[in-house]
């Protein structure tokens, strides 16, 4: 069997590594029953469901044609659709919107603001709308991260993991093989780092995402931010200290520490030549392919520390619905047929509107071709089974472990003192916190 056959195979066995600690009408016949596709009296009056993202280009595209594609299976729910920049979105859009009783029905949300919303009422409890069939047909772990106390309170829509992307021909140039360990990595930096060539990028700004990408090197080195069984802080220790000290290393060695794009997450300047490296997710792919098909790009996995073991984070957005909507049933039923039902539509959106794995068995034997071109090729057989599931801490432990990084990163903090701050904080919020982790 070949390798990449194997990979899929061991997909489809929902095996994945992931811990809880990241078209028209083509999908199953629980479809049918769960959107109402009976056809309405000519008379009856419309209900409408509002939906927002903060999608971009093809994205936002994508996301506002779901409304004409489920018109098509209930004509009588009109979907309004909405899009909002991310930094308005993930700002204050959606909470003051819940605040005020007028946020939408339909909403999607990063693991890192989940329990925000899981814990405080908003998200709707949607394990009566999920099948056994369906419940067999997401991987366990996808489903372990939207559960809060035994209620699974999202759709997970999409597996996105980390790699290390690098010019090719630049690396060529200086007769350097594109690096395996942290050594390697700090020295390729400094040795690529020229005029207005940036030898590495790492996200610079403090939020959620400089977290996302930073987590893989601190969970290479055996540590963790929480003991979640206990709700005690673990973010101290030799490894803890390596992994701060790895980032703030890497700005020395030339790592700029600020960009003229908002995130990292955008492969733009690898894509035009203004970088050697960049840590960046499967969603470059498509990126890359589209907009920089000259550009001759390699991917390989994260760098590891001296006798470290390989990781990756493994992230992706989840598709909540507003449980204090007056809507909230016909919300959830759009919800599930979009992306728990329907497989055309969610392997659209992985495999042609961006890459990403879908966290569905069904809709990753129906792409598995396309999960060995190219790129992905790399993803599917040299990174996909070192993925653990992106954290969903809250805000606050978010802070304490971003406020460690830009310290040593650029202010010359002690990674063992700032360490040690991070997790006084982090175990001095978790005394006087409730909701789940």
């Amino acid at each position: 069997m070949k390798k990449t056959n194997r990979i899929i195979s061991f997909l489809l066995t929902g095996a994945l590594l992931i811990s809880a600690a990241g078209c028209a009408s083509g999908g199953s016949s629980a479809s049918n029953s769960a959107a109402g596709q009976s056809k309405p009296a000519a008379n009856a009056e419309k209900t409408k469901i509002t939906f927002w993202t903060f999608h971009t280009n093809a994205e936002k595209d994508f996301m506002a044609s779901l409304g004409e594609k489920y018109k098509k299976v209930n004509p009588n729910v009109e979907i309004v659709y909405q899009n909002f920049p991310e930094a308005d979105y993930m700002g204050s859009k959606l909470t003051t919107a819940f605040a005020a009783g007028s946020g939408p029905d339909v909403f999607v949300m990063s693991p890192g603001d989940f329990l925000k919303y899981a814990n405080s009422g908003v998200a709707m409890d949607l394990t009566s709308y999920y099948t056994d069939e369906m419940k067999k047909d997401f991987l366990p772990s996808s489903l372990q991260a939207v559960t809060v106390d035994n209620k699974i309170m999202g759709i997970p829509f999409e597996t996105e993991l980390l790699g290390l992307y690098y010019n090719k021909d630049m690396f060529k140039a200086a007769n350097l093989n594109p690096p395996k360990t942290w050594s390697e990595l700090e020295a390729d930096t400094k040795a690529l780092t020229k005029n207005k060539i940036a030898g590495l990028l790492v996200e610079p700004s403090k939020g959620y995402y400089q977290n996302f990408t930073w987590y893989p090197f601190l969970w290479q080195t055996g540590s963790n931010v929480i003991d979640t069984e206990k709700k005690t802080g673990t973010f101290e220790g030799a490894g803890t200290e390596k992994a701060l000290k790895l980032w703030g290393d890497l700005i020395k060695a030339g790592a700029p520490q600020k960009l003229s794009i908002p995130l990292t997450n955008d492969i733009a300047l690898l894509g035009e030549g203004q970088a050697a490296m960049q840590v960046c997710g499967t969603w470059a792919v498509a990126s890359l392919e589209q907009k920089y098909p000259k550009t001759n790009i390699g991917l390989v996995p994260l760098p590891v520390p001296d006798g470290g073991k390989a990781a990756t984070c493994a992230g992706g957005w989840k598709m909540l619905v507003n449980g204090k909507s007056k809507n909230a049933d016909a919300a959830a039923k759009f919800a599930m047929w979009a992306f728990a039902e329907n497989v055309d539509i969610p392997l659209e959106w992985c495999t042609k509107v961006k890459f990403a794995y879908s966290p569905r068995t069904s809709v990753v034997q129906a792409g598995k071709d396309i999960y060995s071109k190219g790129l992905r090729n790399v993803f599917t057989n040299e990174i996909y089974s070192s993925a653990i599931g992106e954290p969903r801490y809250p805000a606050e432990v978010v802070n304490a472990v971003g406020d460690a990084l830009q310290s040593v990163m650029f202010s010359n903090g002690d990674p063992k003192a700032e360490a040690k701050t991070a997790n006084d904080k982090i175990n001095e919020f978790l005394k006087t916190y409730k909701g789940s982790l």
